[in-house]
Order: C-alpha cells, then structure tokens, then sequence
C-alpha cells in the first residue's frame, strides 16, 4: 500500500550545494516550488503547458502564450536562453537553461514542471537547478548572493506566490 501525505502550504526550497571540482569554486543552485490546483490533471495540463500565460518570461514575439514545444528557445533575460527539451503530455515539462558565461561564472542547468493527481486536484511542481562555476580562482560574489535568506525569499516570491498563484487562478477560474 502507498501511502501519499502532503503537507499544505507545501515547503519551498531554494539551496546552495557545494560541487567539487579541481581548479575552480562551483557550485549547484537548486529549487523547487509547488502548489495544488484545485482541477483534475487533463484540465490543469492545459493551461500548464501554455507557459507564457503565468510565466511571463516564457512568452515570446512568435508565441504570447510561450506555448511549451520541443526545441523551442526562449531568450529569458540578458544571454540567459532556455529551451524546450521534451514534453510529455499530462505529466511533464523538461527545460534546458543552455550555457552562458555572466559575471564571471559559467552555468548551465535544467527546470522542469510536472503534474501529479492528487484526489480530485493536481499538485504541479517547478524545479529548477544550475550549476556554476567561477571563470578565476576567486569565490564568487553571486554565490553568498543565491545563499542568503533574501535571495530565497525573492525566489519564492517569484514561482511561488506570483508565477504558480497565476497559473492556479488561471486553472481554477
């Protein structure tokens, strides 16, 4: 028997993790935000994968609506380019953030939004992780930047209570 608890509102992570490398100071950046829909999984899909709806980043000239289709590139901000590497209808949406250099460090990584049933509603996950690796031999200062506690809350404030309170208004209205 499986049995599946969630705990409401569920927790919010965004974390630094040491990477270890010879040469150089990387590190990850991880987090991950979720919010329950009050919608079966076939209706929230909908509006799930029309990204740019509640992700104003994924929207574009040729898209408004930041349709999610494999190979889709999004410019996000400054060099930062994100494509669409596989979507999987009712499940799940795997995004490419495809290497860049900026102040001094290289990163590249991965996101990914996923639908899960939950009872009557949807539980939809965003996750996200890069990792970064400083160009010189010096500590990087957007590193303490991404471990403070302000930089987390500014994350979560982002996905989760302006981008996933979005798309939950959208899917429940």
């Amino acid at each position: 028997m499986l049995l599946l608890v969630l705990a409401w509102p569920p927790p919010s992570a965004a974390q630094v993790s040491a990477l270890e490398t010879d040469g150089a100071s990387a590190y990850y950046y991880t987090d991950h935000f979720e919010v329950l829909i009050d919608r079966p999984v076939d209706e929230t899909w909908l509006h799930v994968v029309e990204l740019g709806t509640w992700m104003p980043w994924m929207a574009s000239e040729d898209s408004p609506t930041g349709t999610a289709v494999e190979g889709r590139r999004v410019t996000l901000y400054g060099d930062n380019v994100m494509e669409v590497v596989k979507v999987i209808p009712d499940r799940m949406i795997l995004l490419a953030n495809l290497p860049v250099e900026e102040n001094g460090e290289h990163s590249q990584g991965t996101a990914m939004v996923s639908v899960m049933a939950t009872g009557d509603g949807t539980l939809v996950s965003i996750f996200m992780n890069r990792v970064y690796i400083q160009v010189d031999d010096v500590e990087s200062p957007q590193r303490a930047k991404r471990e403070s506690t302000a930089f987390a809350e500014q994350r979560r404030k982002t996905f989760r209570d302006g981008f996933l309170s979005t798309l939950k208004h959208l899917a429940e209205q």
